[in-house]
């Protein structure tokens, strides 16, 4: 007869296995559709982004859009981050409201840069660590922390 504590354990098993089977599922289906960005030396100049020195070393904030959304009011913008040495080190993804006073350049202090997100489903106000931080590095090579 099988106790309570043993059913529980193999449900938990179960139920971690499915969760990381629709992970692995979801990351698939993304790493195979993936947005088309472009128009990278507008963007880059449009919004503050180019050559940036954190602690006497030189990072590329490189910006590309992917063009509006369904109802036509935002422009899907990729932010990555490059070492000088051509390494991605930090990405991020947003919304660019083109058509309004909402504040769109990026804004660097000396430890962090700062996005703003017009989409609906997100803060107004996101920041990146300057020089990125190793989890910025994991977060730009997996595409559902993005």
């Amino acid at each position: 007869m099988q106790t309570i504590k043993t059913i529980t354990s193999k449900s938990l098993k179960i139920l971690f296995l499915c969760a990381l089977a629709a992970f692995a599922a979801t990351a698939a289906f993304i790493y195979s559709f993936p947005t088309r960005y472009a128009d990278c030396e507008r963007h880059t100049k449009l919004l503050n982004g180019g050559v940036k020195t954190y602690d006497s070393k030189k990072f590329n904030v490189v910006l590309c859009g992917a063009g509006w959304d369904n109802n036509r009011m935002n422009d899907w913008v990729r932010l990555q981050i490059w070492s000088e040495n051509g390494a991605l080190l930090a990405q991020r993804s947003f919304r660019v409201d083109w058509d309004t006073n909402f504040p769109r350049e990026l804004e660097y202090t000396k430890d962090h840069l700062t996005y703003f997100d017009a989409s609906q489903d997100n803060d107004f106000e996101h920041t990146v660590s300057m020089p990125p931080t190793w989890w910025d590095w994991v977060r730009a090579r997996l595409p559902l922390l993005n």
